[in-house]
């Protein structure tokens, strides 16, 4: 039995339009026009407070990060899973990795990331982690590190969708799977794997395993 790790955002699910809704609702809070989803999009990946840091550059505001962070938190925090959904098929890849031990490890505030996983996946993961559970985010090498101490075993393989989730496979030791229908399709750089059908995900992950 492997430690096989998934990215969130944009690896298991769709987020960005509640990302989005959450993000509007605080700039409007503080008189700031809101940002088109595909914006969003680009703002997302590195946690909660770089979102709303980028969302304030684009806007080249000087409106305090922290106050605009606390808006957004608590916008998001009373809907993160209006519209997001799982990638059709993730629920079947999941499935058919059902022997192993399954974790999701994400830069989102993992309160968040928590309950959207055990709304669309529950049952499925041993544990779920947020950068703020951690006091750092990918790609810190000690990001996986701590999750492999948590569950006592090593991450065999990490999936996910950005250059960040490439790098913390590589510095944890783990194959590193990209998988091309997220946030990052550009950044595959560096993966042992690229794969562009989440039908081809779960046979991707065995293989390697039974490989190593």
């Amino acid at each position: 039995m492997a430690v096989i790790g998934f990215d969130l955002d944009g690896t298991l699910v769709d987020s960005v339009a509640d990302i989005a809704g959450a993000l509007n609702e605080a700039l409007a809070a503080v008189d700031l026009a809101p940002w088109p989803v595909e914006v969003v999009r680009d703002f997302v990946g590195d946690g909660a407070r770089v979102l709303v840091d980028l969302a304030l550059q684009a806007h080249n505001s000087d409106v305090d990060v922290d106050v605009v962070l606390r808006r957004f938190r608590d916008a998001y925090a009373r809907d993160p899973i209006g519209k997001t959904a799982a990638f059709a098929g993730i629920d079947d890849v999941l499935e058919s990795l059902r022997e192993h031990t399954l974790v999701v490890v994400t830069n989102k505030p993992g309160d968040f990331a928590r309950t959207i996983v055990e709304a669309l996946f529950p049952g499925r993961f041993a544990l779920v982690v947020g950068a703020d559970d951690l006091g750092c985010h990918k790609p810190d090498p000690w990001v996986l590190k701590e999750v492999a101490r948590r569950i006592g075993a090593p991450v065999a393989v990490f999936i996910g969708d950005s250059a960040n989730d490439v790098a913390a496979a590589r510095s944890a030791g783990a194959y590193a799977v990209f998988v091309t229908w997220g946030l990052r399709p550009d950044e595959a750089r560096g993966a042992d794997v690229v794969v562009d059908d989440v039908l081809q995900l779960g046979p991707t992950i065995l293989g390697l395993l039974s490989a190593s």
